[in-house]
């Protein structure tokens, strides 16, 4: 009954912002990164019909990308495995709909710089770049690639963060695929990430993860703009507050000086 009423407002919410598309969220950061590892949705009920995609598989059984509804987890082994539709999620975003922009990410960009390509070019289209979440999809060659996966929790009460400082990282002088993600607003109160938040598959499906680190160098990018209407269909969040903030800069952002490959 309640997946029912879920269902149907989720689909009322399609309908209405059909035309902007729509970003769905399930699970706020802040449970996330405090360690709430449990079950929040379905790959299938989260992805199925999306345009791109990304999160976390419960139990941290593997980062998540999703492309054109097609979904892998990446486990430490740094390999994608495909994941069924009922298999369960402890994050989650995806993109379904909008309306699509073909921007360019010159040759030599690296992974902060294109964020400020993405600003720039949010800034020429949108009132207010601040107040929109833009979903990315990046596909061709990069050099200097680092991807990172991470290994499930040890222990009762582990954060995200303790996980994470003992993150898996594979280094590629070069690697073909798609890098899929989001573009949140910087002002987070812990309900999203912010800043560029990008996961990766390569093209042979032998690698992917969350990306750490790249530079560009012959890709193709399109954006889908929207307006930022997280749907939290994993159920209630409660209070998305920390104790301590999520210094995403060091989880999430940018790296330098990476390890090679395992």
């Amino acid at each position: 009954m309640h997946d029912q009423a879920l269902k149907q407002a989720r689909d009322a919410l399609h309908e209405r912002l059909h035309r902007d598309g729509l970003v769905e969220q399930a699970r706020s950061a802040s449970r996330l990164f405090a360690g709430d590892f449990s079950e929040a949705t379905t790959v299938g009920h989260h992805f199925a019909g999306s345009l791109l995609g990304l999160g976390v598989m419960h139990e941290i059984l593997g980062e998540v990308v999703s492309l054109r509804g097609e979904t892998w987890r990446v486990p430490m082994t740094g390999v994608p495995v495909p994941v069924d539709a009922d298999d369960g999620v402890a994050f989650a975003i995806a993109a379904h709909g909008g309306r699509r922009h073909r921007m360019r990410v010159p040759s030599g960009t690296s992974l902060e710089s294109t964020q400020h390509v993405v600003d720039d070019y949010l800034a020429r289209v949108h009132r207010d770049a601040q107040q929109v979440v833009c979903a990315i999809e990046m596909h061709g060659r990069f050099t200097d690639v680092v991807l990172r996966t991470v290994a499930p929790p040890q222990h009762d009460g582990e954060t995200l963060g303790e996980i994470i400082d003992d993150e898996v990282r594979f280094s590629f002088s070069t690697w073909t695929g798609t890098m899929v993600g989001f573009r949140f607003p910087d002002s987070s109160k812990g309900e999203t990430i912010p800043g560029l938040h990008l996961h990766g598959i390569a093209d042979d499906r032998r690698s992917g993860g969350h990306l750490r680190s790249m530079i560009v160098d012959n890709v193709t990018t399109h954006l889908w703009i929207d307006e930022l209407h997280p749907v939290r269909n994993g159920g209630p969040d409660g209070d998305t507050e920390l104790a301590n903030p999520i210094d995403f800069g060091r989880y999430e952002g940018p790296t330098t000086n990476a390890s090679d490959s395992p």
